[in-house]
Protein backbone atom coordinates (compact mmCIF):
# COMPACT_ATOMS: atom_id res chain seq x y z
CA UNK A 1 0.00 0.00 0.00
CA UNK A 2 1.26 3.47 -0.88
CA UNK A 3 2.44 5.85 1.83
CA UNK A 4 -0.15 8.45 0.80
CA UNK A 5 -2.94 5.87 0.96
CA UNK A 6 -1.92 4.94 4.49
CA UNK A 7 -1.97 8.61 5.49
CA UNK A 8 -5.51 9.06 4.13
CA UNK A 9 -6.61 5.87 5.89
CA UNK A 10 -5.14 6.98 9.22
CA UNK A 11 -6.99 10.29 9.04
CA UNK A 12 -10.19 8.54 7.94
CA UNK A 13 -9.94 6.17 10.90
CA UNK A 14 -9.39 9.07 13.32
CA UNK A 15 -12.44 10.87 11.93
CA UNK A 16 -14.48 7.67 12.24
CA UNK A 17 -13.44 7.27 15.87
CA UNK A 18 -14.42 10.86 16.67
CA UNK A 19 -17.74 10.34 14.86
CA UNK A 20 -18.45 7.26 16.96
CA UNK A 21 -17.51 9.01 20.22
CA UNK A 22 -19.67 12.05 19.47
CA UNK A 23 -22.57 9.79 18.50
CA UNK A 24 -22.35 7.98 21.84
CA UNK A 25 -22.34 11.30 23.70
CA UNK A 26 -25.35 12.54 21.68
CA UNK A 27 -23.45 15.32 19.95
CA UNK A 28 -25.20 14.62 16.68
CA UNK A 29 -23.94 17.66 14.78
CA UNK A 30 -20.35 16.55 15.31
CA UNK A 31 -21.17 12.92 14.66
CA UNK A 32 -22.43 13.62 11.15
CA UNK A 33 -19.68 16.15 10.46
CA UNK A 34 -16.99 13.59 11.31
CA UNK A 35 -18.76 10.74 9.51
CA UNK A 36 -18.84 12.86 6.37
CA UNK A 37 -15.13 13.55 6.79
CA UNK A 38 -14.33 9.88 7.35
CA UNK A 39 -16.17 8.93 4.16
CA UNK A 40 -14.49 11.70 2.21
CA UNK A 41 -11.04 10.60 3.33
CA UNK A 42 -11.53 6.88 2.75
CA UNK A 43 -12.65 7.67 -0.80
CA UNK A 44 -9.50 9.75 -1.22
CA UNK A 45 -7.46 6.81 0.07
CA UNK A 46 -9.11 4.55 -2.51
CA UNK A 47 -8.50 7.08 -5.29
CA UNK A 48 -4.84 7.35 -4.33
CA UNK A 49 -4.32 3.60 -4.14
CA UNK A 50 -6.49 2.22 -6.95
CA UNK A 51 -6.96 5.00 -9.49
CA UNK A 52 -3.41 6.21 -8.85
CA UNK A 53 -4.19 9.93 -9.00
CA UNK A 54 -4.35 12.75 -6.49
CA UNK A 55 -7.89 13.13 -5.17
CA UNK A 56 -9.80 16.34 -5.80
CA UNK A 57 -9.74 18.98 -3.10
CA UNK A 58 -13.46 18.88 -2.51
CA UNK A 59 -15.95 17.76 0.12
CA UNK A 60 -18.42 16.58 -2.56
CA UNK A 61 -18.91 12.85 -2.01
CA UNK A 62 -20.50 12.29 -5.45
CA UNK A 63 -17.56 13.94 -7.22
CA UNK A 64 -15.09 11.93 -5.18
CA UNK A 65 -16.92 8.67 -5.89
CA UNK A 66 -16.84 9.47 -9.62
CA UNK A 67 -13.14 10.27 -9.53
CA UNK A 68 -12.52 7.01 -7.66
CA UNK A 69 -14.61 5.16 -10.26
CA UNK A 70 -16.76 3.73 -7.48
CA UNK A 71 -20.37 2.91 -8.31
CA UNK A 72 -22.58 3.74 -5.35
CA UNK A 73 -25.38 1.76 -7.01
CA UNK A 74 -23.71 -1.35 -5.61
CA UNK A 75 -25.12 -0.21 -2.28
CA UNK A 76 -28.75 0.56 -1.57
CA UNK A 77 -28.04 4.30 -1.60
CA UNK A 78 -29.73 6.59 -4.09
CA UNK A 79 -27.47 9.61 -3.64
CA UNK A 80 -25.03 11.22 -1.27
CA UNK A 81 -26.03 14.86 -1.70
CA UNK A 82 -27.31 15.23 1.85
CA UNK A 83 -24.13 13.69 3.25
CA UNK A 84 -22.12 16.25 1.27
CA UNK A 85 -24.34 19.09 2.49
CA UNK A 86 -23.89 17.92 6.06
CA UNK A 87 -20.27 19.00 6.20
CA UNK A 88 -21.04 22.58 5.19
CA UNK A 89 -24.22 22.82 7.25
CA UNK A 90 -22.49 21.68 10.40
CA UNK A 91 -20.14 24.64 10.10
CA UNK A 92 -22.99 27.12 10.69
CA UNK A 93 -24.89 27.18 13.99
CA UNK A 94 -28.30 28.03 12.52
CA UNK A 95 -28.09 25.29 9.86
CA UNK A 96 -26.65 22.68 12.19
CA UNK A 97 -29.51 23.23 14.66
CA UNK A 98 -32.09 23.13 11.88
CA UNK A 99 -30.86 19.94 10.21
CA UNK A 100 -28.91 17.93 12.78
CA UNK A 101 -30.30 18.73 16.21
CA UNK A 102 -31.57 15.29 17.14
CA UNK A 103 -30.94 11.61 16.62
CA UNK A 104 -33.89 11.04 14.27
CA UNK A 105 -32.60 13.65 11.84
CA UNK A 106 -29.01 12.43 11.89
CA UNK A 107 -29.32 8.65 12.14
CA UNK A 108 -30.17 7.98 8.45
CA UNK A 109 -27.10 9.95 7.35
CA UNK A 110 -24.89 8.22 9.88
CA UNK A 111 -26.07 4.83 8.62
CA UNK A 112 -25.41 5.89 5.03
CA UNK A 113 -21.91 7.09 5.92
CA UNK A 114 -21.16 3.89 7.81
CA UNK A 115 -22.30 1.77 4.89
CA UNK A 116 -20.15 3.66 2.40
CA UNK A 117 -17.15 3.63 4.73
CA UNK A 118 -17.34 -0.11 5.39
CA UNK A 119 -17.85 -0.86 1.67
CA UNK A 120 -14.73 1.06 0.64
CA UNK A 121 -12.74 -0.31 3.56
CA UNK A 122 -13.61 -3.83 2.40
CA UNK A 123 -12.62 -3.00 -1.19
CA UNK A 124 -9.26 -1.74 0.01
CA UNK A 125 -8.71 -4.76 2.25
CA UNK A 126 -9.39 -7.09 -0.70
CA UNK A 127 -6.68 -5.54 -2.89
Amino acid sequence: MKKETKEWLNIAEEDKEVAEMTWKTKRYVYAIMFWQQAVEKIIKAYTTEVVNILPKKTHDIDQLLQQAKLNINELDIKDTKELTRAFMRTRYEDLSRKYYSDKKKVEPLVKQAQEIYLWIEKLLNNL
